[in-house]
């Protein structure tokens, strides 16, 4: 992380319809989930970090992106990514029971005191850790500041970058939360080694996320405009360094750093209510919300940016892919990895 945070200032008027992140509410009422608690986002809920005058955001194809280490990270921030980062937490819940993590923490006299959530998004998870902990201290980071200005008050959050000098204690955080994150750093290795070094023996990591295999229940995964569409978005990303097929190798990365007693949990993250299990068919309807709201975010700067296609394609391409989204037939799932260890005392 840099020595000194990123400050930004509001952003003058753009040619794009863009959230103000100053005064207008978020309406989540038609999220279709019952997992999970809902963080109301009401008006004011939102302020940046005054300092600077640095433009805070960039634009493209209707679109808002940070500036902040512009280009490192090719999902927007905008009001639409907000809800559908916010949806995906509940489909974790949803995979996890409602539970934030399968680390065994405060076990075996292992104490929550200082908690970091990398690529904190939106902040939910960093706050309902505080509430779930309120005598530890959570810090969340991010490129974006897109969390609320209103927290517990065990609940920080700044602008950083974890690719850059970390400025943290060696040896101080208890646990270490890395969750969506596949498709963001260049070098998951080093990144995890810097876990390890900031982790405080007897400590944990875990990392969450779906691997970047798209697979059909049906056994073979047709030749269909999602294959397409991810099989373009994939190669863009992996063009990049920051390839989105990371979730696999996890488990062998934070084996090599260090970490001990590693435990892999698996779960099925069904695209559509197609699975005949109800528990499943659940996390299936939600599957299929959050990959409508992700097929555009996914897209569009990688395949425009990295591949030279202009917007016409990627809206076709989008508009395809999520009819089949909707019709369900091809029966898509992805894996879900929850992966954790613990710093040797």
């Amino acid at each position: 992380m840099s020595d000194s945070h990123q400050s930004i200032a509001p952003s003058p008027p753009s040619q794009f319809p863009a959230l103000d992140i100053e005064t207008n509410p978020h309406d989540y009422s038609d999220i279709d989930s019952g997992f999970g608690a809902s963080i109301a986002r009401t008006e004011n809920s939102y302020s940046m970090i005054a300092g600077s005058g640095i433009h805070p955001y960039v634009y493209e194809n209707g679109r808002r992106y940070q500036v902040y280490r512009e280009g490192v990270y090719m999902l927007p921030n905008d009001a639409q990514e907000i809800e559908r980062l916010d949806h995906f937490h509940r489909i974790f819940l949803a995979l996890l029971d409602g539970k934030l993590f399968i680390a065994p923490l405060g076990q075996d006299g292992h104490r929550v005191r200082n908690v970091l959530d990398i690529g904190t998004g939106t902040g939910t998870w960093a706050i309902e850790m505080a509430e779930e902990f309120p005598d530890a201290k959570v810090m969340g980071n991010d490129l974006s500041k897109i969390q609320p200005s209103w927290a517990p008050r065990n609940c920080e959050f700044e602008i950083d970058d974890v690719e850059s000098d970390w400025t943290y204690p060696e040896n101080h955080f208890d646990f270490i939360h890395l969750r969506s994150l596949s498709g963001c750093f260049q070098d998951w290795d080093m990144v995890i080694r810097r876990c390890y070094d900031h982790t405080a023996p007897g400590g944990y990591i875990e990392f969450q996320d779906y691997d970047g295999n798209l697979k059909s229940g049906l056994g073979t995964m047709p030749d269909n405009a999602v294959s397409r569409y991810w099989g373009v978005v994939s190669e863009a990303a992996s063009s990049t360094g920051r390839t989105f097929l990371v979730a696999s190798t996890i488990e062998e990365r934070i084996k090599a750093a260090g970490f001990v007693d590693v435990t892999v949990k698996k779960e099925m993250w069904p695209l559509g209510p197609w699975p005949k299990d109800e528990r499943l068919k659940e996390i299936g309807r939600l599957g299929r919300t959050g990959m409508r709201s992700a097929v555009h975010a996914f897209a569009s700067a990688l395949l425009t940016r990295v591949l030279g296609w202009d917007e016409m394609q990627v809206q076709k391409l989008c508009q395809e892919a999520t009819q089949e989204v909707n019709d369900g037939s091809a029966q898509l799932y992805v894996t879900a990895y929850f992966v954790c260890g613990r710093k040797p005392l």
